[in-house]
């Protein structure tokens, strides 16, 4: 995808900062660093709660960046925190998340993490098998309480066609399948230390058609409904997990934030349904739709050649830094800044490949940026989510990353 100077200042890190705000880490660089714009973390976080129904909620989800400064802007706008490890509940903590606004999920939970859980009364563990269920209901019990769960269900159903990074239906290391769930049920009903009190249903990632965002919550509700009647469980939550998107393809938009809201109003707004979630608090869990747009990552040209007619540049950074592009072949906008600030015209076609030893280390094999040389400075675009934490900074122990903010 190649940006002009125009085409740059539309994207929605730029549009909101500007970039006279990163000309002083462009005169100044010294290392790949990721920088982060609050402000474009509350325009994203502002338009979410500006369309989509008061009915639900926002937890965010850490693993998409759990960055300090990032969990403690996002406790100020109000949300919630999604955790999946030990470390994560207490970094939630530790940016001031109230217990009542902590969930922990995932598949592989250990003694420690659940205990923590339990003696800290955080609103809910979103169980993922029996054994779990037993484990929760055996501390639980221990710390002479009463834990609070969902059942997180692996369902018939999909939001996404792409690849599966987190959920989905078929066979899934990822919560319960909706076969066996009547069988949960009744083994919950025997246990006295928890209260099953909803589901959880987390089958999506990156998704930007609002068709599908809105019929897998339609999909979602309805199983609540399903299983509320048939086998009369009590659904006072229904976590509707995550896999809002934003584009980093050329062609794709932003999630159209007023249609979805306007669609889910009319679902809410049914008999049968607004009378079934009169009492339910309703959960999506974005990650990357907050986190995603605000960074950007710098790296610096090293060095360029040509190999049988391909023109290469060789950065100082790589998938150590950042190995989303590697992992999933997803590839990120990147742009030339220094060739942009210096109004360059001429434009090519560029491998953008890092300094580890292994073909892996490329971030795009043919990004269309202006002229690029020694010294220029490139930016990673929509770098804000699964960036360095998801990555792998002690292969060939290379120096770590930087993490800044603006605004």
């Amino acid at each position: 995808m190649y940006f002009s100077a125009e085409q740059l200042a539309e994207h929605k890190f730029f549009s909101v900062n500007g970039i006279e705000k990163i000309k002083p880490f462009i005169e100044n660089y010294k290392s790949p660093v990721y920088i982060y714009s609050r402000d474009v973390i509350t325009s994203q976080y502002s338009g979410f709660i500006k369309y989509i129904p008061t009915a639900f909620s926002i937890f965010y989800a850490q693993k998409s960046n759990p960055n300090k400064e990032i969990l403690k802007h996002i406790h100020k706008l109000g949300a919630g925190c999604d955790t999946a490890s030990f470390g994560e509940m207490k970094s939630a903590f530790d940016a001031g998340f109230d217990s009542g606004r902590i969930m922990l999920t995932g598949p592989g939970k250990t003694e420690e993490e659940i205990k923590f859980a339990v003696e800290n009364n955080i609103l809910s563990i979103n169980v993922e098998s029996i054994q779990e269920l037993e484990l929760v209901n055996k501390i639980a019990g221990e710390c002479g309480k009463k834990q609070d769960i969902l059942v997180r269900i692996n369902p018939p159903f999909d939001a996404s066609e792409t690849t599966r990074i987190i959920g989905g239906s078929g066979v899934s290391k990822f919560g319960i399948d909706i076969e066996q769930i009547p069988d949960f049920i009744e083994h919950s009903r025997a246990l006295e230390n928890i209260a099953l009190n909803g589901i959880h249903i987390f089958n999506s990632s990156q998704i930007l058609d609002v068709e599908k965002i809105y019929n897998n919550t339609v999909d979602v509700v309805n199983t609540a409904m399903k299983l509320h009647e048939d086998f009369g469980i009590t659904v006072k939550r229904i976590d509707l997990g995550g896999g809002f998107g934003i584009p980093y393809a050329q062609g794709e938009k932003e999630i159209d934030l007023s249609v979805l809201g306007n669609k889910l109003s009319e679902f809410l707004s049914g008999k049968e349904v607004s009378s079934f979630l009169k009492d339910v608090k309703l959960v999506f869990e974005p990650g990357r739709f907050l986190s995603g747009l605000s960074g950007i990552y710098l790296t610096k040209v090293l060095y360029t050649k040509e190999s049988r007619g391909t023109n290469i540049a060789i950065t100082d950074g790589g998938i150590h830094h950042l190995v989303r592009p590697a992992l999933i072949g997803q590839k990120h906008p990147i742009v030339n800044l220094t060739g942009i600030l210096e109004q360059r015209k001429e434009k090519g076609k560029y491998m953008i490949a890092g300094p580890l030893c292994t073909s892996l280390d490329e971030f795009d094999g043919e990004a269309q940026m202006t002229e690029t040389g020694q010294g220029d400075i490139l930016a990673v675009l929509n770098a804000g989510a699964y960036g360095y934490t998801e990555s792998m900074p002690y292969f060939l122990s290379h120096k770590p990353v930087g993490e800044v903010f603006i605004n």
